[in-house]
């Protein structure tokens, strides 16, 4: 077996742990924003085909205690063949992350692993390969944690959120990995309607259709830089895509249900999740929840503004006491996710929460909250 790193976005890493484990990884350690875990290649592929809720899965090429920049140059130019890892006329590029180390430049340090890989293929060949952050061919990290580096070789090349649905968007789109692990956490499995009542471009609708549908969250990516691993088993790998495909479930009926006020969003969410197997089974309406008359019982998912802007905070909060009204009038015998903007803001929803987890979403503390709301009914949401 292959030990490998796994990004993730902060708070996910229990979560993701039980995800990697559950495709048949063994976790070794868990860390802020990571995971080392051992994989056999089977099992790598599964995951970095299957896994909705990490965001890099990075291979170690080189580790070692690291005082300065001479010292990473040279240790990266002269004890690593990067010749056999990629060919001079493949591009390159470095995501680089530093902390509490002789430096606090993380350009400046990709920089030097930059010179050293060119410096090393000109020795070879007489002639450097191209550079570049942009959809290089190859992607390389560099992490620098108390003077201690590590060389990886990010497998994908891409971040693992993507998963290639996103086509348009609207303002400050919630990332697939935490609207994946909302769903996740929500335990919905399809038995049940499920409803986003402000589904802004849908991405919870998104990925919780691809939950249900099993739709695996490579399914519409760029994989291909996945074919510059060492070892790359080209059979193997399209085997695994071929199985994993195969699983792929149609609903028997209409079960996803999203609305917004905007119709800009709704546009881009429509255009979004037909890009997906099976999206004639989500229903979409260009409504505010308030003008939402025919109740609902099922499971709601969702993710109001913030209202992080000076001067928003009146506005947001009577948002939530009305989504809060909302949740208690139309919404009998339903149990609400709600990712909030702060803990203040959960108590603006003005009723009980059954619990209230820390959620990191980009830079900002949220606060994702289930509310149970009784009395249950009989009543199901029709359009």
């Amino acid at each position: 077996m292959q030990r490998y790193f796994a990004v993730v976005a902060g708070s996910l890493e229990r979560h993701a742990s039980q995800e990697l484990e559950s495709l048949g990884a063994e976790v070794l350690k868990v860390h802020s924003r990571g995971l080392d875990f051992m994989a056999e290649l089977p099992v790598l592929y599964r995951i970095l085909y299957c896994a909705r809720l990490i965001q890099r899965v990075l291979q170690p090429i080189l580790s070692f205690n690291c005082h300065s920049y001479k010292y990473l140059y040279n240790q990266a130019r002269k004890n690593i063949d990067w010749s056999e890892i990629f060919e001079l006329t493949n591009s390159f590029g470095i995501n680089c992350n530093v902390s509490n180390s002789f430096t606090r430049h993380s350009l400046y340090s990709s920089q030097i692993l930059k010179d050293a890989i060119c410096d090393s293929f000109r020795d070879k060949y007489g002639a450097r390969p191209n550079y570049s952050n942009r959809e290089p061919d190859i992607l390389f990290n560099l992490h620098i944690h108390e003077n201690r580096a590590t060389i990886s070789l990010d497998i994908l090349g891409l971040s693992m959120h993507k998963r290639g649905y996103r086509q348009h968007s609207v303002e400050a789109p919630l990332q697939e990995t935490l609207a994946a692990a909302m769903v996740k956490l929500s335990g919905w499995e399809g038995d049940e309607p499920l409803y986003d009542p402000m589904c802004g471009s849908g991405t919870i609708l998104a990925e919780a259709h691809m939950h249900y549908c099993r739709i695996p969250a490579g399914y519409l990516r760029d994989n291909s830089r996945v074919s510059f691993h060492p070892g790359f088993d080209s059979a193997l790998w399209e085997r695994t895509v071929k199985e994993e495909n195969s699983n792929i479930r149609r609903p028997h009926k209409t079960m996803i249900f999203g609305s917004d006020i905007n119709p800009a969003a709704i546009s881009a969410a429509r255009k979004n999740l037909q890009t997906l197997p099976h999206a004639q089974f989500i229903d979409l309406q260009t409504k505010a929840f308030e003008n939402i008359n025919t109740p609902f019982s099922g499971t709601i998912i969702t993710n109001p503004p913030y209202g992080v802007r000076l001067g928003e905070k009146d506005s947001i909060s009577k948002l939530y006491n009305e989504l809060g009204d909302f949740l208690k009038q139309k919404c009998a015998g339903s149990t609400a996710y709600i990712l909030c903007g702060s803990k203040d803001l959960v108590k603006e929803l003005r009723l009980r929460a059954h619990f209230v987890k820390a959620l990191k979403n980009g830079d900002l503390d949220t606060r994702f909250a289930k509310i149970v709301i009784r009395p249950k009914t009989n009543i199901t949401y029709t359009t």
